[in-house]
């Protein structure tokens, strides 16, 4: 019966905030470890509550193309590039809800990778690709390809330098032609085109098909 970590059940909790500390410390102290518990009714709710996805704010299609070609990671791992900083977790996310990196040390449960996941993408992913043009018009699985896209290769892709094909086709409506643009961006000639090839056109397809 694994404990949970209750600075993740506040919105706004700050680690250097000492009422915060202190309040978190107190709930410790004086709540049955039961309560404590992954299994308790009140956290199976509130990870319930906080990891239902929203069509209209957060395609599903699009969270399960980032899970299937991310990859999930409980135990905190220096980033694949740099051989350090960021320390990635989870779906690679590199802050915890607070703000705060991750540390080396850090490891966390499936439940909590998953609300990161979600966190991120409304934080860090929505806002930009709400600027696209014609955003509201598309179906849930053109937004859906889109997220896992910027997820991929950068929140802020449209508009900016290397993305003029993409960025052309969104701007003008050429919705016909987006598929094939999105599987020009697999890095051809790359020790990772293979994988990005079948992201792509795994992408391509959502964006086709619904």
């Amino acid at each position: 019966m694994s404990n949970i970590n209750l600075h993740d059940f506040f919105k706004h909790y700050d680690e250097k905030n000492l009422n915060h500390i202190r309040a978190v410390q107190w709930l410790k102290n004086n709540l049955s470890s039961e309560l404590l518990s992954e299994n308790s009714v009140w956290v199976q709710l509130y990870r319930e509550k906080n990891n239902k996805v929203v069509d209209d704010e957060i395609p599903q299609i699009g969270i399960d193309l980032i899970k299937e070609f991310e990859g999930c990671h409980l135990n905190a791992y220096p980033d694949p590039l740099s051989g350090g900083l960021p320390i990635t977790i989870g779906w690679g996310s590199t802050r915890k809800k607070s703000g705060l990196p991750f540390l080396l040390s850090d490891k966390i449960t499936q439940s909590e990778a998953d609300e990161l996941l979600i966190d991120e993408i409304k934080q860090h992913f929505l806002p930009s690709l709400r600027k696209i043009p014609y955003w509201n018009e598309m179906s849930s699985g053109k937004k859906g390809a889109l997220l896992s896209f910027a997820y991929n290769l950068g929140a802020n892709f449209y508009g900016s330098n290397g993305f003029n094909t993409i960025t052309n086709h969104l701007k003008n409506k050429k919705w016909n032609l987006v598929a094939d643009a999105l599987y020009l961006y697999r890095n051809p000639g790359s020790s990772v085109e293979k994988g990005l090839a079948r992201r792509r056109l795994a992408e391509g397809e959502a964006w086709k098909n619904d």
